[in-house]
């Protein structure tokens, strides 16, 4: 907020305070509000809700329209002009192969697919022993496929793939250690020998060689942007002369950690980063004594959907109701660290007092 204020004003304040309540909000309600044993319970619903939304989403391409949004359209009479240019052209923002994309009443189908993954991953790994949760999962997968977002689908394959090496190694606990140095090593191999090292990353990940290209050039631009102005940023509603660059075709930023740079300053997207990453900062606890084994299971399953938001963050920018998710992510995987932590020294003072 203080960085949105001095390049914005009372105008940057106010968007950035929108911003700030949305994300922290979110993230405290859910870190410090909920009761440290419900925290199952409302992921069950939750997973219920996403097959709901899945279920409406899918009515899309069934009735080759926005069936959401025509519906609310015609209710309230609100138009978003974005969406009927591109209705009107096909574009690919909305269809693809001539296909409409399932949107459902998410705000794009990148963001519909994307939360199909963190669901999916969240009932596969938390509720994998139940019908319940491989039938969420599969549902999920639709969801994904439908949306025709080639990043979600990377990201619901990376949490399965993490799920599946979790139920594999029930006795190596260093495995995310593993996972992570893999990850870097990767990564730092890529930067010291690519040219362009963000074609060569999105690339590997599967996503299409425009695509790819694509975001190089926003990077290039952005980059510059961000090196311009470190502190502060150039506030949400900066001109970031995407013009300069031929191959970018809009202002979008895609790319969730480089748009929060750009706008709030470098140290406005670290916070944002330590804030969900923090979340995990006491490691596994999956195997506490004081946690179910499904609390288990659910630190584990936020703790992989954390680190496909991490990832797809450099692809994907999130707004609306994802940025809420994050937030909501991040504090229950808080909120039960401390819940084992609470539970322990609640036994130990048990203990003490027998």
């Amino acid at each position: 907020m203080f960085a949105a204020t001095i390049t914005g004003g009372l105008t940057g304040l106010k968007g950035a305070g929108i911003d700030a309540i949305v994300f922290t909000g979110g993230y405290l309600t859910f870190r410090y509000l909920t009761p440290g044993d419900s925290s199952v319970r409302l992921a069950r619903f939750s997973c219920m809700l996403a097959v709901l939304i899945v279920c409406i989403a899918l009515l899309d391409p069934w009735n080759d329209k926005l069936f959401t949004y025509e519906f609310i359209k015609g209710i309230t009479g609100y138009v978003k002009f974005s969406y009927e240019g591109a209705l009107a052209t096909k574009a690919e923002t909305l269809y693809r192969e001539g296909v409409i994309r399932a949107m459902g009443p998410l705000e794009h189908s990148i963001l519909f697919g994307a939360v199909c993954a963190w669901f999916g991953t969240v009932a596969l790994i938390t509720f994998r022993s139940q019908v319940f949760g491989w039938a969420v999962a599969g549902i999920a997968l639709i969801g994904v496929l439908f949306s025709q977002a080639r990043s979600p689908l990377l990201a619901y394959l990376i949490g399965f793939a993490l799920a599946m090496f979790y139920v594999a190694t029930p006795r190596f606990t260093a495995r995310w250690k593993l996972v992570g140095l893999c990850v870097t090593a990767i990564v730092v191999t890529v930067f010291t020998f690519s040219g362009n090292p963000v074609v060569t990353l999105v690339r590997l990940c599967g996503v299409s060689p425009e695509a790819a290209w694509y975001r190089q050039a926003i990077w290039q631009v952005g980059g510059r942007v961000v090196l311009g102005s470190p502190i502060f940023g150039i506030g949400a509603n900066g001109d970031w002369d995407w013009q300069s660059n031929g191959a970018l075709l809009s202002e979008s930023v895609d790319a969730f950690w480089l748009a929060n740079a750009m706008a709030y300053g470098i140290p406005g997207s670290i916070l944002v980063l330590l804030t969900i990453v923090g979340a995990c900062w006491l490691g596994s606890i999956d195997k506490s004594r004081h946690l179910t084994p499904e609390e288990g299971r659910l630190s584990v399953a936020l703790g992989v959907v954390i680190t496909t938001i991490v990832f797809l963050g450099f692809m994907v920018h999130f707004w609306g109701i994802c940025l809420i998710l994050i937030a909501v992510f991040a504090g229950m995987r808080a909120n039960l660290a401390e819940t084992a932590v609470l539970r322990d020294r609640a036994a130990r003072a048990a203990e003490t007092w027998v």
